[in-house]
């Protein structure tokens, strides 16, 4: 009987560490997507800026 409990509790801790490893994935991929968004509006201001200075040649 114990051994039957002690299988349901290891299977229950391995369910959890998979959610708390999904919630991480998902936060870090979000951020991932931020700073991607970022970059691409910093480098595009930058270009606008020079073109802007500058004008078409």
């Amino acid at each position: 009987m114990i051994w039957k409990i002690l299988i349901v509790a290891a299977i229950a801790i391995s369910l959890i560490k998979l959610g708390a490893l999904s919630v991480w994935v998902t936060a870090l991929s979000l951020a991932l997507k931020i700073m991607l968004i970022l970059l691409t509006a910093a480098v595009l201001y930058f270009i606008w800026q020079k073109y802007k200075k500058d004008g078409i040649k």
